[in-house]
C-alpha cells in the first residue's frame, strides 16, 4: 500500500514544480507562500481533526518546521554559489542516508534484513540504481567543496524524512489529523523564518500580500496535498527511504508534463533525460515495490 501513496506524491511534487516554474514568483514571495499558503489552506480541516497526540508528536514538528527553514536557507545559498543543477546532483544521495538512518533508530529493521538477505539485496539495489540514475541524468560534475558544504544538509534533510515517519508513529493511529496539524505546524514556522528572511532581502510587505502574487502562489496547494500523501506512504513503508526512492519518479512526470506544454505551443526549457535514465528509474523503482510488497 505504502507505495500507492508514493507514487501518488511524486505526482504532486511534479505538477507543483512546473507550477513553480511557470509562476515565475520572486523566489523571496515564494519562500514565505510555501509556510503561510499552506498553514491557512488546512485551516478549515483543523475543525474537523483531532489534537490528541502523544507529545513527541508536537516537539518533533516543531523540529521539522525549524529543520526545514534552516535548510532551505542553506540550500538557496548553495543554489546561488554552486549551482541548482550542480547541488540537485547529489541531492538523492539523502534517500541511502534515510535508509541507514531509519536502521540505526530502529535497529531491529536490521536483523529482519539479515533474515532475507537475498530480498534485501534486491531492495538496496533498487535504492542505490534509483539514487545513481536520478543523480546521473543531470549531467553535472561535484566538485568536493561543493559535497563537503551540501552534505551535512543532505544528513539534516535524512533526519527531517526519517523524523517524518517518527511523526505518524505518534498519531495515536490518526493519520488524517495528525498530517493536517503537521502541514499546519511546519508551515507556520517556516512562514514566519521565510518571511524574516524576505524582509531582510527588502521584499516588501505589500508585494508578500498583493493579490496577483497570491492567486499565482496558489500552486502550493499542491505541496499540501503532497505532505499530506506523504505520510501515508511513511506510515505504511518498513523504511522511509521507500518512499524517498519512489517520489523521484517525478523527475520523469515532470519532463513528459513540459513536453506536452511544448506541444500545446508552450515553450518552455528543461533538461532532457536520456532514455537509459529514465528506463534505469523505471526499472529499479519497478523492482523496488515487488521487492518490498508483503
Amino acid at each position: 500500500m505504502w507505495f500507492i501513496f508514493a507514487l501518488a506524491v511524486s505526482w504532486f511534487q511534479a505538477f507543483y514544480y512546473v507550477g513553480n516554474q511557470n509562476s515565475r514568483l520572486q523566489p523571496g514571495v515564494f519562500i514565505v507562500y510555501r509556510g503561510f499558503l499552506a498553514a491557512i489552506a488546512v485551516i478549515p480541516l483543523l475543525l474537523f481533526c483531532t489534537h490528541d497526540f502523544l507529545w513527541k508528536f508536537y516537539a518533533l514538528v516543531i523540529a521539522q518546521g525549524l529543520a526545514i527553514s534552516f535548510v532551505d536557507l542553506k540550500y538557496f545559498h548553495a543554489f546561488k554559489k554552486f549551482g541548482a543543477e550542480t547541488v540537485c546532483t547529489i541531492k538523492p544521495l539523502t534517500v541511502l542516508l534515510t535508509f541507514g538512518l531509519w536502521l540505526i533508530i530502529k535497529p531491529y529493521m536490521l536483523t529482519r534484513y539479515l533474515d532475507t538477505p537475498l530480498r534485501s539485496l534486491v531492495i538496496i539495489s533498487a535504492i542505490v540504481a534509483i539514487v545513481y540514475a536520478t543523480a546521473k541524468y543531470r549531467e553535472c560534475s561535484v566538485g568536493f567543496k561543493c559535497f563537503t558544504q551540501v552534505f551535512p544538509l543532505l544528513l539534516i534533510s535524512s533526519l527531517i524524512d526519517t523524523s517524518n515517519k517518527l511523526v505518524m508513529e505518534y498519531s495515536n493511529g490518526h493519520l488524517m489529523a495528525a498530517s493536517i496539524w503537521r502541514v499546519f505546524i511546519t508551515g507556520i514556522i517556516i512562514g514566519c523564518v521565510n518571511l524574516w528572511i524576505a524582509r531582510q532581502h527588502h521584499i516588501k510587505m505589500k508585494t508578500i500580500i498583493k493579490w496577483s502574487n497570491i492567486k499565482r502562489g496558489l500552486f502550493i496547494l499542491l505541496l499540501v496535498m503532497s505532505m499530506i500523501t506523504v505520510n501515508f506512504s511513511l506510515y505504511y513503508a518498513d523504511n522511509p527511504a521507500y518512499t524517498s526512492a519512489v517520489i523521484y519518479l517525478s523527475v520523469v512526470w515532470i519532463m513528459l508534463i513540459n513536453k506536452l506544454q511544448n506541444r500545446f505551443g508552450r515553450k518552455k526549457v528543461y533538461k532532457k533525460i536520456a532514455k537509459k535514465w529514465i528506463f534505469t528509474l523505471l526499472i529499479a523503482t519497478i523492482i523496488l515495490i515487488l521487492a518490498t510488497s508483503k
